[in-house]
């Protein structure tokens, strides 16, 4: 009899621990999949989902969160750093010879700073108007940046493999030079 008792109790035990291990998979599972799926959305679709949730039915509410969305996008998107003003993101835009961000932030600061109130078509301007902006400027994270940087790499090496010496034909133009130098 006590041989059956344990063997109850011995099996016992046994599933606990299976299903103890079954939970503790199931719990790892999960979080694996959260990571994958978090993984899939760039940043980029992160941005865009915030902005797409304005509600534009109230054009003064969005314009806030539509502001400091924005503002920490281009700080991530275009590696700016500080606490800096729409005017300033116009003038680095202007700089980088990007006329969409140049167009937005004269917009935004025109909107902010005064005390016009803005209108339910001009705020869908601007979100239109800052999605082509987030769809055209791809936000790269640390591994892609690697990763690019790598294969440019190997690019270039492979890039140098390729080119062909042919003796003479560069130091002519570097004699050339010196003697254009020295006649002076």
């Amino acid at each position: 009899m006590s041989f059956i008792e344990n063997l109850g109790y011995t099996l016992l035990g046994f599933i606990i621990i299976v299903s103890v291990f079954l939970l503790i998979l199931a719990i790892i599972e999960k979080k694996l999949l959260i990571r994958l799926i978090k993984g899939r959305t760039s940043r980029n679709q992160l941005y865009i989902d915030k902005i797409s949730k304005l509600d534009i039915n109230k054009p003064k509410e969005s314009l806030m969160v539509l502001n400091s969305t924005t503002k920490n996008f281009f700080k991530e998107a275009f590696h700016i750093s500080g606490t800096l003003e729409y005017s300033e993101f116009q003038r680095i835009f202007k700089q980088k010879n990007n006329k969409k961000a140049e167009d937005f932030s004269r917009k935004m600061t025109n909107y902010l700073y005064s005390n016009k109130t803005i209108t339910t078509p001009e705020i869908q301007e601007l979100i239109r108007l800052i999605a082509e902006i987030i769809s055209s400027n791809k936000i790269i994270d640390k591994e892609e940046r690697k990763r690019l940087d790598q294969r440019s790499l190997e690019l270039d090496k492979s890039r140098d493999s390729r080119k062909i010496h042919i003796p003479g034909i560069g130091k002519k133009k570097l004699k050339n030079k010196k003697k254009d130098s020295q006649e002076d």
